[in-house]
């Protein structure tokens, strides 16, 4: 298993972006989203920091992009103890 698959089964966070033209660049930023519980696609996501993000006015990154989302970096939830990999 990859670092990256050991990751997103550890810390199911989903990295979305407000599309070009949705929102001013200033606002561009790389929000982190909580994986949905079920496989429907959802009307809409709330990232950490709050911020509502409707189906079809954002993009999905496979990798962080931009200037993160203060917020969202502030409320994430912490790994729990012993999901840390070995390098830490």
């Amino acid at each position: 298993m990859s670092a990256q698959e050991r990751m997103e089964t550890r810390m199911p966070v989903l990295l979305v972006r407000k599309r070009a033209g949705v929102v001013g660049e200033t606002q561009r930023t790389c929000h982190l989203v909580p994986m949905p519980d079920d496989d429907r696609t959802p009307l809409a996501l709330t990232a950490y920091c709050g911020e509502l993000i409707h189906s079809g006015e954002a993009e999905l990154l496979e990798q962080p992009s931009g200037m993160p989302c203060v917020g969202c970096l502030f409320r994430v939830p912490m790994p729990r103890s012993g999901e840390l990999g070995q390098d830490w």
